[in-house]
């Protein structure tokens, strides 16, 4: 009963994310999610399997610390100006990506409270099941978010980030400040740095693509 119960909240809660991506889609697009791992999850714990229950007790283990430490990093890596333009001018998507980013957090503490109570872990027991350490998860999970966050960190202050504001600057010029979200490498069909960089001001935001070849 409590597996039922727990899937067919999580089966709502992808609902409403799959209702909130379309309500939020550019004006004169239509954005429908195919796939939502909520939906997928709710309907397998509806279905009453503890051996799936304790696979996606794990996975939520597994996911705790990058979900909460990226963020974290999203907020504290880019500029408090940055943060304070995204919501003034574009408030809708601002809200609905850090909002989603929240409500994963909410879900993931939901599914390991959940899954991991009393009762699932007796019909485990009973069942002949052996419990899991969670702490295993939990550690991989915690290195993976530091190692990823930290590369993060490093590349947005890096020389490729620097020279990518130097090209969307000399697009756009000094009256805007400026910062590199997004840096990655293209090796087809020419190798390269491609990077998406932010410019906003009083009067607007705007998302610079840049690109350039590498020796």
């Amino acid at each position: 009963m409590l597996l039922r119960r727990t899937g067919a909240i999580l089966g709502l809660i992808g609902l409403s994310q799959v209702v909130l991506v379309a309500l939020t889609a550019p004006a004169g697009t239509l954005h429908l999610e195919v796939f939502n791992f909520n939906i997928v999850f709710g309907i397998v714990l509806a279905a009453g399997s503890l051996r799936a229950a304790s696979a996606i007790r794990w996975l939520a283990c597994f996911g705790l610390l990058p979900t909460a430490l990226f963020l974290l990093a999203s907020l504290l890596l880019q500029p408090v100006s940055l943060l304070q333009a995204q919501l003034r001018f574009v408030p809708l998507e601002a809200l609905a990506d850090y909002g989603g980013r929240v409500l994963t957090l909410g879900v993931i503490l939901f599914l390991m409270r959940q899954l991991g109570s009393a009762p699932v872990l007796a019909a485990r027991a009973a069942a002949g099941r052996k419990v899991r350490d969670m702490r295993i998860p939990l550690a991989m999970g915690g290195v993976l978010a530091l190692a990823t966050v930290g590369l993060q960190a490093r590349a947005i202050h890096s020389a490729d980030a620097a020279y990518a504001i130097g090209l969307a600057q000399a697009e756009l010029g000094p009256d805007y400040a400026y910062f590199t979200n997004n840096l990655s490498f293209q090796f087809r069909p020419k190798p390269g740095v491609v990077a998406r960089v932010q410019a906003w001001n009083e009067r607007e935001l705007r998302e610079i693509p840049v690109r350039w070849d590498t020796p």
